[in-house]
């Protein structure tokens, strides 16, 4: 009987756990956007928002439409180059932004992102290791990094032959659930690859 309890109680608690995390991490971003979108707000003119409005929509709503209008000043092609030579002058400089900037856009699946690309690793002992391919390095040879398990975006750095990678044509956020998972859900993704991309 006490250890039915007790498997009970686990059982209830990793239900809970990820649950209440989940809330709180919510409650937190929209208490982060209220903030984000104060100042966006007293831009505005008078009266667009009333007092009574939900100031938790109307945050939602600030932030989505001030990154539309940044995004698409960044896809005009002088406002672009500019960004681009002004990041590399000043940002890029700063530690854990280019790799901030590359997560972000690979978990985005942004196109022109070439890092975290999700692949698999083939061995000569015929076994495969998942790895994200972070970058070239020449013409043979890749930059790819072995994570972790249940911490994905932590591992070694490695520089491997490229005909030993095959690319595997899912997102980010698919690959990374997987390995956070420990394992569960990889094989599918492995199934998906494509041997000498």
């Amino acid at each position: 009987m006490f250890k039915f309890l007790k498997n009970a109680l686990v059982r209830g608690l990793v239900v809970l756990i990820p649950v209440v995390l989940v809330y709180l991490t919510l409650r937190e971003l929209f208490e982060a956007m209220i903030a984000l979108a104060t100042p966006i707000a007293d831009l505005m003119p008078t009266g667009f928002i009333q007092k009574n409005d939900p100031e938790k929509l109307i945050a939602v709503i600030l932030i989505l439409l001030t990154a539309l209008l940044l995004g698409l000043i960044w896809s005009a092609g002088p406002t672009r180059r500019a960004a681009e030579w002004l990041e590399s002058r000043s940002l890029n400089h700063v530690p854990m932004y280019r790799m901030m900037k590359s997560l972000v856009g690979a978990f985005l699946n942004l196109e022109e992102e070439d890092s975290f690309k999700p692949a698999c690793w083939r061995h000569d002992d015929g076994s495969m290791e998942p790895v994200f391919v972070i970058g070239e390095h020449g013409e043979d040879m890749l930059v790819v990094m072995q994570p972790w398990t249940p911490t994905p975006f932590a591992g070694s750095v490695r520089v491997v032959p490229r005909d030993q990678v095959d690319l595997i044509p899912v997102t980010l956020d698919e690959y990374s659930l997987a390995l956070t998972h420990f394992g569960l859900g990889l094989s599918e993704a492995l199934q998906k690859r494509d041997p000498g991309q």
